[in-house]
């Protein structure tokens, strides 16, 4: 279903309004979106910006077309959007974001979007990289150093994927690094979401990781009926505000992740 189909062309003004009242109010009540139509609907009242989100989910489950919505949802409202590519090049992004019909050219020029290659490493032509992101401390470091880009504007930070740059790391040290970076994102309400594959880690590597985020997003295929489907579950692992039901969902090339109806 497309938002067209699920809403009026008022209601679709109303809900942009909304998302533009709430991510540009003060910075105490600031909240924020994720860009996914049916996704968003679960938390109507929107996230603060003080909230790092954790999506673990399966390999080619569509945790890039998340994070692509996310930033772009971000641009829209006005963010600053600092993207870490650790997975893959930055260009599949800036393809993602070309399919949703929104050129990244403009936004880098001006700042507003921060493509930062942590894939090519000591290799990149990009104009920010990071040479060693298997070092912890340098990847917090230049992290930090790319959030102060974002000037007076909220900022909007994706890493996609941490477990790709924690996967040779020690436990301890996992944990050490990102409660260091959780606190100071928190501080710097900096909205977050960072991806994980849960098998490239060892258990309470993941665990780990689970316990220290405020909201999960959990995406997973699944056989129902001798087909493959793809579900998305949104939860807190500290709170009961978000049930935990599992959604349905396809990805459309043009509109990305797409929350199906049960009863459809």
């Amino acid at each position: 279903m497309q938002l067209g189909e699920l809403a009026s062309g008022r209601e679709v003004a109303y809900a942009t309004m909304r998302r533009l009242a709430w991510s540009r109010g003060p910075e105490s009540m600031r909240r924020g979106f994720f860009g996914v139509e049916g996704l968003d609907d679960l938390v109507p009242d929107g996230i603060s910006y003080d909230t790092q989100i954790l999506v673990e989910g399966d390999t080619g489950i569509g945790k890039s077309v998340l994070a692509t919505q996310f930033l772009y949802e971000g641009l829209v409202v006005g963010d600053t959007c600092v993207y870490i590519a650790c997975d893959e090049p930055p260009d599949v992004m800036r393809l993602n974001m070309a399919s949703f019909r929104l050129g990244t050219t403009p936004y880098e020029r001006a700042g507003r979007l921060i493509v930062v290659d942590a894939y090519a490493r000591e290799r990149s032509r990009e104009r920010y990289s990071i040479p060693d992101p298997a070092n912890l401390d340098e990847f917090f470091l230049y992290e930090k150093r790319f959030l102060e880009m974002g000037g007076n504007r909220p900022v909007r930070l994706v890493v996609d994927s941490l477990s790709t740059i924690l996967s040779m790391a020690e436990t301890a040290e996992i944990i050490e690094f990102n409660s260091n970076r959780l606190r100071l994102l928190r501080s710097r309400e900096v909205f977050t979401l960072d991806s994980a594959v849960s098998a490239v880690l060892e258990e309470k590597a993941i665990n780990a990781l689970r316990h220290a985020y405020p909201m999960i997003i959990n995406m997973r295929f699944a056989v129902s009926d001798g087909i493959t489907q793809r579900y998305v579950q949104l939860g807190k692992l500290k709170s009961g505000q978000f049930q935990a039901t599992q959604h349905p969902f396809t990805i459309d090339p043009r509109t990305g992740i797409v929350l199906q109806s049960r009863q459809a």
